[in-house]
């Protein structure tokens, strides 16, 4: 299917970029606002993905319910995400139902009650999910690896906050957070599908009129609590690890090696570590590396879950694959595998609405550009194997990963020498 990008910035700031597929049966819609929890001061930790709460709480004019049921009784779906970077409302629909999901959305966002019983029953609510998340070490040990890597960077703060500071929330401290950080500057809606950009563009001018004036700039530092190796205690059948470093930007075009040296070491069934640890040495189930890009900083994290009792063999062959790859290079066709592989997700993933449209958004929040497709994929061809051997050198330093665990704590402890790459 081929798109038409366009986009419109009104005159308070908000900006409207869609992609148009007019053979497409749906539309997917997302308003973005440039806030998360890197922006939260270290007390009120978690303020970000609890006012995408209780936004949902209800408005002047809506309840709870009635938000629920505008889209679920349409046939479509609305939800939303907080990331550490952005907060997104999005919905799915059927291009008739599109100005239903704007009007829900942008009023939402325009006029929240902010009740304070609302405030005091989320809270148990977001207090429940957080207990849920400590349940998952496999959740945990990301959470406290960024902590780790991002040290003393509110970017590595958790995303749903603690108990203590989601306990002390109240309607001043929420609504100040509200107001100052969602400006119709901060905001992009981004629409993909079946849709037309004149009426979507007429339509949000009519219904947002979001509060907020400025965005502050400043990120607040904090002291972390994780050290570079680090082992928390979990009554668990597996332990789990994950080995993280520093990752280049959004904005640094040699992510795209970033992304291409992932995929052969750890992104998928044929890659060096899934062929060692899983298929070669029965260590794990689970194997993988992967990659986050943010607006200054990125993630690249190496992840597996093995029986404790082995943790530090499986570190050790992860170690030696990291080494080998430095010294030995790549293999014959490795690049071009993973060349295809990775030009295979772009087009296979884009064939999603929600994709295509969270494609557009984040390009006009990071770089307030526009770029199509095959401008990525262009990009990707263009690496070369002395791309990916210096890349490999710059990312795949020992001295600047950190190594968590989370799980048993067997006879054997983990050191900085068990970092040998």
């Amino acid at each position: 299917m081929t798109s038409v990008y366009s986009k419109h910035v009104l005159p308070n700031g908000v900006r409207i970029v869609t992609s148009v597929l007019p053979e497409a049966t749906s539309v997917a819609i997302g308003f973005w606002v440039d806030v998360g929890s890197r922006c939260e001061p270290h007390s009120v930790s978690g303020m970000s993905h609890f006012i995408e709460h209780v936004l949902f709480k209800g408005t002047h004019k809506r309840t709870a319910f009635d938000i629920a049921y505008s889209m679920e009784s349409l046939g479509g779906s609305l939800d939303a995400l907080t990331g550490r970077e952005t907060t997104v409302f999005l919905s799915r629909c059927l291009p008739e139902h599109l100005n239903v999901s704007v009007d829900v959305i942008a009023d939402m966002l325009s006029d929240p009650r902010l009740a304070e019983n609302d405030i005091e029953t989320e809270k148990r609510v977001v207090i429940e999910e957080i207990k849920s998340f400590e349940d998952l070490p496999d959740e945990i040990v990301y959470e406290l690896l960024a902590k780790s890597v991002w040290n003393g960077d509110s970017i590595g703060r958790p995303i749903l906050g603690n108990r203590e500071s989601v306990s002390g929330f109240d309607s001043t401290a929420v609504r100040g957070f509200f107001e100052s950080y969602y400006a119709p500057r901060s905001t992009v809606v981004a629409a993909a599908g079946n849709v037309d950009h004149d009426a979507l563009v007429e339509h949000v001018s009519e219904a947002l009129k979001m509060p907020g004036v400025e965005t502050p700039a400043s990120k607040e530092t904090y002291a972390s609590e994780i050290p570079r190796i680090y082992h928390e205690e979990r009554d668990s059948a597996q332990c789990y690890i994950c080995l993280g470093t520093l990752a280049p930007s959004y904005l640094e075009d040699r992510r795209y090696a970033t992304i291409l040296l992932s995929a052969m070491l750890g992104g998928g069934m044929s890659s060096r570590l899934f062929q060692v640890v899983r298929e070669q040495l029965g260590l794990a189930y689970a194997v993988h590396s992967s990659c986050e890009f943010y607006r200054d900083t990125g993630l690249f994290t190496t992840f597996l879950a093995v029986d404790p009792e082995m943790k530090s063999r499986a570190v050790a062959s992860v170690a030696g694959e990291f080494k080998r790859f430095k010294k030995n290079g790549l293999d014959k066709d490795e690049l071009e595998g993973a060349k295809r592989q990775l030009r295979g997700s772009l087009i296979l993933g884009l064939e999603s609405l929600t994709a295509s449209m969270s494609r557009i958004a984040r390009l006009e929040l990071y770089l307030g550009d526009y770029y199509p497709l095959e401008k990525s994929i262009e990009m990707t061809l263009a690496v070369t194997e002395d791309d990916i051997m210096e890349e490999a050198e710059r990312l795949l330093e020992a001295s600047t990963f950190s190594l968590v665990t989370v799980g048993p704590s067997p006879d054997e402890t983990l050191t900085e020498a068990d970092l040998d790459f």
